[in-house]
């Protein structure tokens, strides 16, 4: 969860109104009844809904940045194989990912981890799944 406070697990009382409240509809109830973040479903847009729902002082929208999360791209790119892709440079609003240009018209995802935010808005858009999120 972006803004987790440290003894989230503790804190948090699984009561669903941080998913409810979410805009972008990218949490949903994981292990334990607990909010998780699906990125499969969209990238957050850091609105604050999450926070603002949550009663029990589980996030803390202080904390800055959200969360340590950046993403990664798997070998499996399509651009890096030479197939015409850049959806997830196209979801990237803060234009971490770029493609730079190769011999033979390849554009290869460059990733710039000092920029990613750690949306995920890029997992959504990728064809073959090829992005992860991690810390």
């Amino acid at each position: 969860m972006p803004w987790a406070v440290e003894g989230f697990t503790a804190a948090c009382e699984r009561c669903g109104d941080c998913i409810k409240a979410c805009e972008q509809s990218v949490l949903k109830e994981g292990d334990g009844g607990y909010p998780t973040v699906e990125f499969e479903r969209g990238g957050c847009t850091y609105c604050g809904a999450c926070v603002e729902a949550c009663t029990y002082h589980a996030l803390d929208r202080s904390i800055e940045p959200p969360w340590q999360l950046k993403a990664s791209i798997g070998a499996g790119c399509l651009s890096a194989q030479g197939i015409t892709c850049r959806s997830c440079g196209d979801a990237c609003e803060v234009r971490a990912i770029r493609f730079r240009l190769e011999l033979g018209g390849r554009a290869i995802p460059s990733l710039e981890t000092s920029i990613c935010n750690g949306c995920g808005s890029c997992i959504a858009t990728c064809p073959t799944h090829v992005i992860q999120i991690q810390e």
